[in-house]
């Protein structure tokens, strides 16, 4: 319906009322909308008449339809902006599936009174290039049922069922629920003007299955549509959803500093705003009793870093004395680097050790809790605390203190606190525990598919990769190859196209070298490159250790799980070494290729879960696409067998 020329972004554009309010304020609501439309405009442009014809009649239509089938209570939202960058969707409905479960429905809609065949006589811009060229008159199947001639446009336009799939590939891609199979998502066109018997023709043709298109000629059908989408259960859960909406389709790393000054394109959903809303509520209002201290847990990607910064950020901005640390100092670091204003409040434990007084913070957020070593250290073991361990730090030095753990991400003998050990340890002191899980995956495009795939594998209970499903395809990008050659070169084509990428390895080889230089992972002949460098070395455009994962010129080294953990970027490669490879039905150790300081563990079988712990990171820290290369081929074989592309 509506369009934005000449670029620029939409701020927030949100209208949206339960239907029968729409039909009970007709003329109310629609100068409403106009009011909202022109605030959110990139350039605050006025709505166009048709626009405002659209919003008094189109959207009475639907909402009327919706009303005399007692679905009055389902939410209308009008001109839905699914991202920043995209024009607006006419309307989506919100409410509850009559199986159970949430249901939403994009509608577009059309003024439409008349319309023509698409017809490459009347012109052929808008067609695609080879109907473009064709001397025949013929239209390829794509055109001749997606396309329709708009006699009061002059030209040829897209079938309004094409336009509502693009609009749920859009709903799919920036929202991270509709990666839930019980979350139900339709479409459909709706031209209520349309009356004419002649231009009936455009909803005998489905240019997307699945997708109908009504017109004025077929209210009963349409209200068919509505009723086997939603029921009458009175419920706004499905609205609220829809308000919690968008994935993380950015970086974090670019984000951090809109984060933690309370403005971002991150929306938190479902239990990351319960998160953020106990701890905040808990800062604002202390109650009597003992001190609450909040564990929450979840698997990569499910959005712990960003709610420690969301918190934090929050505490800062309403004047509150918070701090963010962190048992990775990588991961630290970049988000130090990133919070733009606000990066003294981001610390070591040790300094809070030493220069905090008992309860001096208002908040103290604990990221990475599972990388925590027994007792603050800095530097060495021979600089540690032994007085105090690294949990009472935390919890005795802020009213408000908070865990994130992943009990899945601990890989060293001496990443001492897991989720079970850190709940006794706060006990302990006296102090109650407040457990929140994370369980929606927000990395990696948002793709619950790709986490329990990943969860699947490492468990030793791998299951198939089917991510092109005819209806419902998997954003993220899946692939394996035979050669390292191969996955660099694929990668490097990502890094080409303006996208973050790197490489990382399991810990096979020795780290001989601190210049970034020397290609010490060797995986297959003829083929070898360095690790990352150490933070301190000349190598020019090299980055140091901490910043491999966030700075250019970190393609050329291989990352390690030191330097990825905690962090992430667009598309990963992951190489996987003899240490851990697939024999059997199971994953088998190697402990003579294990070249890092896990190598302290004595028992094998607590050794091998690390290592899947360390491959779960490293394969884990991409939000587009991830590559796997195994030098083992049973291994590989494996993947094959799983249903993975080979590249």
């Amino acid at each position: 319906m509506s369009e934005v020329t000449g670029g620029g972004t939409w701020s927030d554009l949100e209208a949206y009322w339960p239907a029968e309010e729409m039909v009970r304020n007709r003329g109310r609501l629609s100068n409403k909308i106009a009011e909202i439309y022109e605030a959110a405009h990139p350039n605050h442009a006025k709505a166009s008449a048709a626009d405002k014809k659209t919003w008094r009649e189109s959207l009475y239509e639907v909402a009327t339809a919706l009303k005399d089938v007692d679905l009055g209570q389902v939410y209308v939202f009008v001109e839905y902006k699914v991202h920043p960058t995209m024009n607006p969707i006419d309307v989506v409905l919100a409410g509850q599936h009559p199986d159970g479960g949430l249901s939403f429905a994009v509608i577009e809609l059309k003024q439409w009174g008349t319309i023509e065949r698409p017809d490459p006589a009347k012109g052929k811009a808008k067609l695609c290039d080879e109907c473009k060229q064709a001397t025949t008159g013929e239209l390829c199947e794509d055109c001749a049922i997606g396309c329709v001639y708009a006699p009061f446009y002059q030209r040829h336009t897209k079938h309004p069922a094409v336009q509502v799939k693009d609009n749920l590939d859009a709903l799919k891609r920036h929202h991270s629920m509709f990666d839930d199979r019980y979350v139900h998502l339709a479409g459909a066109a709706y031209l209520h003007n349309l009356k004419d018997p002649e231009c009936q023709w455009i909803s005998m043709v489905r240019p997307v299955p699945g997708v109908p298109t009504f017109t004025a000629r077929q209210p009963a059908d349409l209200r068919k549509f509505l009723t086997t989408r939603f029921s009458p259960v009175k419920d706004a859960e499905a609205a609220q959803a829809l308000l919690g909406r968008r994935r993380a389709s950015s970086l974090l790393t670019d984000e951090i500093g809109a984060i933690v000054n309370g403005h971002t394109q991150f929306s938190l959903t479902g239990k990351q705003l319960e998160a953020v809303g106990q701890v905040m509520e808990s800062v604002r209002k202390p109650l009597p009793g003992a001190k609450k201290v909040y564990v929450i847990s979840g698997r990569p990607g499910t959005g712990k870093s960003l709610l420690a910064l969301t918190a934090l950020g929050e505490a800062l901005n309403k004047g509150y004395e918070a701090r963010f640390v962190s048992g990775g100092i990588a991961s630290r670091e970049n988000l130090k680097r990133g919070a733009k204003g606000k990066k003294k409040h981001f610390t070591t434990l040790n300094q809070v050790a030493n220069k905090v007084a008992p309860n001096g913070l208002d908040l103290l957020v604990c990221d990475e809790a599972h990388r925590l070593t027994e007792r603050p250290q800095s530097g060495s073991f021979a600089l540690r605390r032994d007085d105090e361990s690294s949990v009472s730090v935390i919890v005795t030095r802020a009213r408000v203190p908070v865990f994130f753990v992943d009990g899945d991400q601990r890989l060293f003998a001496e990443d001492a606190w897991s989720e079970t050990d850190l709940i006794e340890a706060i006990q302990d002191l006296k102090a109650e525990v407040v457990p929140i899980r994370l369980d929606r995956s927000l990395r990696a495009v948002g793709s619950s598919t790709y986490d329990t795939w990943v969860q699947h594998l490492l468990a030793g209970r791998p299951v198939s990769w089917s991510a092109d499903g005819d209806e419902n395809p998997e954003p993220f990008e899946l692939y394996y190859t035979d050669k390292a050659a191969r996955m660099e070169e694929f990668l490097q084509s990502k890094l080409d196209a303006g996208h973050s990428a790197r490489m990382t390895a399991g810990m096979c080889w020795e780290w001989t070298d601190t210049s970034g230089t020397f290609p010490d992972v060797a995986p297959e002949p003829g083929w070898a490159r360095p690790w990352n460098a150490e933070d301190t070395h000349n190598t020019p455009g090299v980055p140091s250790r901490r910043f491999w994962a966030t700075d250019d010129g970190g393609f050329g080294q291989i990352g390690c799980v030191h330097t990825a953990q905690g962090l992430e970027y667009e598309w990963g490669g992951v190489i996987m070494g003899p240490d851990l490879t697939w024999a059997e039905g199971s994953w088998a150790l190697d402990r003579d290729w294990v070249k890092s300081k896990a190598i302290r563990i004595d028992s094998d079988e607590i050794l091998t879960e690390r290592l899947r712990n360390a491959y779960g990171v490293l394969m884990t820290r991409s939000i587009r696409g991830t590559v796997l290369y195994s030098m083992d081929p049973d291994t590989r074989q494996l993947f094959a067998d799983l249903g993975i592309p080979k590249l």
